[in-house]
């Protein structure tokens, strides 16, 4: 099963912004709250990402099972 455009948008999007953050927290770029809200926004949008998938990957099954 290949992935959508959308999944793969939100797992570049959510590794991103968890790079962001990451980057900003160890190299104290930032002020702390900045960098923990890139990590948690990236970590959501990546569990997004996931969820899309699994969806799509379950509906297609049971299109199979039924037809």
């Amino acid at each position: 099963m290949k992935t959508s455009r959308l999944e793969v948008l939100l797992y570049v999007v959510g590794v991103l912004l968890l790079l962001g953050g990451a980057v900003i927290r160890v190299g104290h770029l930032a002020s702390a709250r900045l960098g923990f809200t890139l990590l948690a926004v990236g970590f959501l949008m990546g569990s997004v990402g996931r969820l899309v998938g699994w969806r799509r990957a379950r509906r297609l099954r049971q299109q199979e099972l039924t037809a």
